[in-house]
């Protein structure tokens, strides 16, 4: 079995460091009166002219400070990604495959926030659409709706619930990964 992780909303902060990006450069956003991100639908509900100024924004202007600099969603997160991706290996229970929608910079933005954090994983795959993300993986653990709601028949997702995906239903839902991690680790009987 091969289970796919995530970045935004799982491991990444990308609403907390967006938000704080955008109000540096493009406008003010109160993020204390709007209380975070609520929609991923950023064309719509932010001020960029159409999807293009929006990808140039993420994808060539500020991806090194949104995608790079961004902190983790939750403090430890990637040490807990690290203990699954071995105790998945000893256990003998699958392979684990980190696998995020990335283009342009934020490959190489993506590449240094995982240096940073000291991922140890072996395996990365970087698609174009949100989508594409389900072709590599049997079962899938992810904050975004829109692969939430392409998920394919025969496929497993793991929902880790943010403010921009409350009305996605998912195979299971997770406060954070380090619920997952330790409603995985009781699942199995597995002692870390």
């Amino acid at each position: 079995m091969k289970i796919g992780i995530t970045l935004d909303g799982v491991i990444r902060d990308f609403s907390s460091q967006f938000l704080y990006v955008y109000n540096k450069y493009i406008e003010s956003y109160d993020i204390e009166k709007e209380g975070g991100l609520k929609t991923l639908n950023l064309v719509d509900d932010f001020n960029f002219k159409d999807k293009l100024d929006l990808n140039n924004f993420l994808y060539n202007e500020a991806s090194l400070e949104i995608f790079g600099h961004a902190d983790q969603t939750i403090d430890g997160v990637m040490t807990y990604v690290n203990k699954f991706i071995i105790l998945m290996e000893e256990e003998e229970l699958g392979e684990v495959v980190l696998i995020n929608r990335e283009a342009n910079k934020s490959k190489s933005a993506t590449l240094f926030f995982l240096s940073k954090l000291g991922f140890t994983g072996d395996k990365i795959i970087f698609v174009k659409n949100y989508g594409d993300e389900w072709d590599h993986v049997d079962s899938l653990i992810t904050a975004n709706p829109i692969t939430l709601a392409n998920k394919p028949k025969g496929k497993v997702s793991h929902k880790i619930e943010t403010l921009y995906n409350v009305e996605q239903k998912a195979d299971s839902s997770h406060k954070n990964f380090i619920d997952l991690y330790n409603s995985f680790v009781k699942t199995f009987n597995i002692y870390d």
